[in-house]
């Protein structure tokens, strides 16, 4: 397919529960009958969605504690910080079938004070790795999904597989995620017979001895902003649906 992986972090409550217990976060999703091996996947469910552990949020927008490393400070809380992420650590990796995990740090809208994050993902690194010494085995780097994919190959394990989707997703036992599949149909269609229109413009576009491709951009981006997955979903209010199909 051209990937070497796939990362996901919205799945089924239950499907999620079971593959939990069973270290099956990670397989190979089979997900064509007749595409066959070229369309092999590994695949690998994100826990957490793809937010940190509970109170390891360094954004400015969260108000967990930072890491307070000056011994003179009355709330110094190095240790604390420290045991708590190699306990959520040791959690996480019980689903998991190697000794390797990607760990998340990060949100929707976040990062915009970087330094305030990295200041104490430095500090987190730095210590929870000094735990070493003291027995532990957890081990924290940066990292990338490349990195960790490279990782999981060197192991050299044998996966398990998945051949059917991940649909329905259900967030709690009367939750299931399955409404943005026909509503708004009217704003659906006007976006798919959009598509149509702007595939067609670039194909003409692309055959003719003129260059009009800033004439195409108006639609190109409205059909970026209609593609979004609070746009044709239909997830939206009304006055924001209203929106999408006047641009």
């Amino acid at each position: 397919m051209g990937f070497d992986g796939l990362f996901f972090g919205r799945v089924d409550l239950q499907d999620y529960a079971e593959r939990n217990i069973t270290k099956q976060m990670e397989m190979i999703w089979k997900g064509s009958s007749n595409l066959g091996e070229e369309s092999w996947l590994f695949t690998g469910i994100i826990p957490r969605t793809y937010t940190p552990p509970e109170s390891f949020c360094f954004d400015a927008f969260c108000d967990d504690e930072p890491i307070k490393d000056d011994p003179q400070l009355h709330d110094y809380n190095v240790l604390e910080r420290v045991q708590a992420f190699i306990n959520a650590a040791h959690d996480q990796a019980a689903g998991y079938a190697t000794n390797h995990i990607m760990m998340t740090m990060g949100s929707d809208f976040q990062y915009e004070n970087a330094n305030q994050w990295y200041k104490n993902l430095d500090k987190l690194i730095r210590y929870v790795n000094a735990q070493q010494v003291n027995g532990s085995g957890v081990n924290i780097f940066y990292s990338t999904p490349t990195c960790y994919l490279y990782a999981l190959n060197k192991v050299n394990r044998t996966w398990t597989t998945k051949t059917d989707d991940f649909f329905p997703v259900s967030l709690n036992p009367h939750g299931i995620l399955t409404g943005y599949f026909t509503s708004r149909p009217a704003l659906k269609r006007y976006e798919r017979y959009s598509n149509n229109i702007l595939q067609v413009t670039r194909q003409l576009n692309a055959f003719s001895n003129i260059t009009l491709r800033t004439a195409i951009f108006p639609l190109s981006e409205a059909m970026g902003i209609a593609q979004h997955h609070d746009a044709v979903s239909g997830t939206e209010k009304q006055h924001v649906a209203n929106d999408y199909a006047q641009r």
